[in-house]
């Protein structure tokens, strides 16, 4: 009897809608849930038989798998935008670096846009005046910590780079919309 290597596998868009959906439930949290997405979106690509891809019912599969990336990626964003938000008005620097960290510069960008768009004219007003003056004050100290002109030492002046970058960058997007 001969050894088969291999195994067929039959994936309908509503045999992809389920596994999505038990993906998206047995999952930790949405970033895990994301992850198992786009690993599931690699594997339908990698094993599709080349006669399979670009027909109308792998395009159906690729839609269902990419419909509930899309929601879980805006679940994702909402939730870092709250977070960054609730992080703003606290005046949590670690927190915005935190979150600065775990997200690209597009999705920081777009959860920062999301959360300023949280602030009324007053919290908008005052959270960039501290933004802005903590950014001024740390490099002030970075500067003179490093004792050479328009040289910054953040190391030695006992400030995080990443919390300067996370700042800096807070600190650049409140400028955009307050002026």
């Amino acid at each position: 009897m001969a050894e088969h290597n291999e195994i067929f596998l039959l994936l309908t868009p509503d045999v992809a809608e389920i596994q999505c959906q038990e993906t998206i439930k047995q999952a930790r949290n949405a970033s895990h849930a994301l992850a198992a997405l786009i690993a599931l979106q690699s594997f339908i690509l990698a094993t599709a038989r080349p006669s399979n891809r670009f027909t109308p019912a792998y395009e159906a599969v690729k839609a269902v798998v990419e419909k509930h990336a899309a929601e879980i990626r805006m679940r994702i964003l909402a939730e870092n935008a709250e977070a960054l938000a609730e992080a703003i008005r606290e005046r949590n620097r670690p927190e915005i670096t935190h979150i600065h960290s775990a997200l690209s510069r597009n999705g920081f960008w777009q959860a920062a846009q999301q959360a300023i768009g949280q602030f009324g004219p007053d919290d908008l007003a005052a959270s960039a005046a501290w933004v802005k003056d903590w950014c001024s004050v740390a490099r002030t100290q970075a500067q003179t910590a490093s004792g050479y002109p328009d040289a910054l030492n953040f190391s030695k002046a006992g400030i995080a780079a990443t919390e300067y970058a996370a700042m800096t960058e807070i600190s650049h997007y409140f400028t955009d919309v307050v002026g």
